[in-house]
Order: structure tokens, then sequence, then C-alpha cells
């Protein structure tokens, strides 16, 4: 029998692995899935926390998911309590999945806990859609990281760039992401950041995230 080339491996980097029919994701107007948005942030831990000095904590969206299914208290088993405890902040690319054992769903949406605004900011481009699942999931983050009287009242909802579709919600996580780091490498903290550059960026970012696939393949076959 022969095999599916769209089984066919395209990247290995790092912890992530690229098949052909994740690259589709990228040519068209898709969803993108949990692959795609694990290998950016992947690529963004890489390119931000040098040294082995985490000023950026990405969480991928497998640990994202465990975390969102699981009791707070667990929540060591899946953090590094070092890289919790000094990072600047934490993002976590959330889905509107409720199984424990796969990503899935239908809708991505972004929540970053800042340490300097002792918050955690919940953005999501189909407004309201990943509202009561951040909410919940954003509550036992600050409970594992902050102090018992430190962590009520600090979700926030962002007024952020939405979609014009059904499918970009990955894509302007991606673009968020982007923005949000730049700024918390500045200034130390996400309030403050501006978001109006994010719906043009998601025009190019599927574009841009093909170009780095080519530009890291060509570096691992030179190695």
């Amino acid at each position: 029998m022969a095999k599916d080339p769209l089984n066919k491996i395209v990247l290995s980097y790092y912890d992530c692995l690229l098949r052909a029919s994740d690259i589709t994701l990228l040519q068209g107007s898709h969803w993108l899935n949990d692959v795609i948005i694990g290998f950016y942030f992947e690529y963004l831990d890489k390119k931000f926390n040098k040294n082995e000095k985490t000023k950026l904590y990405f969480i991928s969206p497998e640990v994202t998911q465990l975390l969102k299914m699981s009791d707070s208290s667990q929540y060591g088993i899946f953090l590094d309590p070092v890289k919790v405890s000094e990072c600047k902040c934490i993002l976590f690319p959330l889905n509107n999945c409720e199984r424990k054992d796969t990503t899935g769903g239908s809708h991505w949406s972004l929540l970053v806990y800042c340490k300097q605004d002792k918050r955690c900011y919940h953005f999501d481009s189909s407004s309201g859609s990943n509202n009561s699942i951040a909410s919940a999931f954003a509550k036992n983050v600050m409970s594992c990281i902050l102090d018992k009287n430190e962590s009520s009242n600090k979700f926030v909802k962002v007024d952020c760039p939405q979609q014009d579709n059904s499918y970009d919600c990955g894509v302007y996580v991606l673009c968020l992401a982007d923005v949000i780091t730049e700024n918390v490498i500045k200034n130390g903290r996400v309030d403050g950041c501006d978001y109006s550059q994010v719906k043009k960026l998601t025009c190019t970012k599927r574009t841009q995230i093909l170009n780095l696939i080519n530009e890291l393949k060509h570096k691992s076959s030179t190695i």
C-alpha cells in the first residue's frame, strides 16, 4: 500500500514534528491545528529565551489542554516552578475542546498571565466565544501562581481585533502573541500594549510561517 503523502515529515524542530498535512493548513483558508500553533510557540521560545534564561513562558496547546482539564493542585506537574516564578509572562493558546486527551475543538483564543500586572489577560478574536472557559482557567492559573489574597478579580477581557471569518482564530492567536511578547520585552508588562497592527499582521501570517518553515528546513539540511 502506497504511503499517504500527507503523512510525510516536512520538518522536525525540537519537540515539534510538522507533516505535509499540517503545512496544507497554511496554504489556504483553513483552521490552524495544535501542531502549527505548537510549532510557532516553540519557535518563539527559542527566539526569546536564549542562554536558558526564560523571560517568556510559551505553553504548548497540549499542555494547556491538560492544565485546563486538571485540578489546579496538579499544575506543578506540568509547569516548571522555576520558570513560572522567574518569567515575565506566560502565554497559553486556549481551545474550547472539553476532552482531556486531545486538543481538537473549534476555536482558539489566547490567555496571558503577566507577572508585573499580576493579572490574566484574555484575547478572543471572536469576542465571548471562549470567555467562560478562559475565566475558569485563569482562576486556576492564578491560584497556582499568586497568593490567595492576590488572585481575585484579576481576569481581564481585552478588547482586541476581531476576525472576519470562521477559520482565522489561530492566526490571530499567533499575531497577538507576536505583539504581546514584543511589548513585554520592551515594557515588562502586557498592560498598555497596542493591538492596532494585529489585523494587518494576520493577512500575511500564514505566508510568514511557511517561509519560516522553509528557512528552518534549509538550515537543518546544511548542518
